[in-house]
């Protein structure tokens, strides 16, 4: 029996040790107190063709309809992510590598245009909600805080 389990631990590891790896760059962009009725969070990649420049984007809202309805928008600008212009591509280069984190399409219909942007699967932005203490300089208190992760697979 023991010689059976040992060969197949054998074989799931020897399997797991073969497959590629996967490195991947996980980076904090976004760090925001927000008032405790928020309830949800998403996050996004934004553009401004005219500057070549990108950015995340964070909504968070309160989770009610109607006139109770509430959200807001933060923005953080992210170090060596780019929007280039020539190939329509969110970029995030550094230290030598160059990951396409989202493509950038436009359409149009009768007189208005559409700015769509993809991810590629390769950057992802994970927002969630955590408590952290934080020291004011007097005394320390226990906020909410909107965290934004990319995770960026090379």
């Amino acid at each position: 029996m023991t010689l059976v389990l040992f060969s197949i631990l054998i074989a799931v590891v020897g399997s797991s040790a073969l497959a590629p790896a996967q490195d991947s760059v996980s980076l904090a962009v976004m760090d925001e107190v927000v008032v405790e009725g928020y309830v949800r969070s998403t996050a996004k990649f934004e553009i401004s063709k005219e500057t070549g420049r990108a950015w995340v984007e964070a909504d968070v809202e309160n989770g009610s309809i109607g006139d109770d309805y509430e959200s807001y928008t933060f923005r953080a600008e992210v170090p060596n992510l780019s929007y280039d212009t020539q190939t329509q591509e969110i970029v995030y280069s550094h230290e030598g590598f160059r990951v396409i984190c989202a493509k950038v399409t436009q359409s149009r219909f009768l007189f208005t245009r559409q700015t769509k942007i993809r991810g590629t699967g390769n950057c992802r932005l994970l927002a969630r909600f955590e408590r952290k203490r934080d020291d004011s300089g007097f005394e320390y208190q226990t906020n909410k805080h909107l965290i934004v992760e990319l995770k960026i697979t090379r």
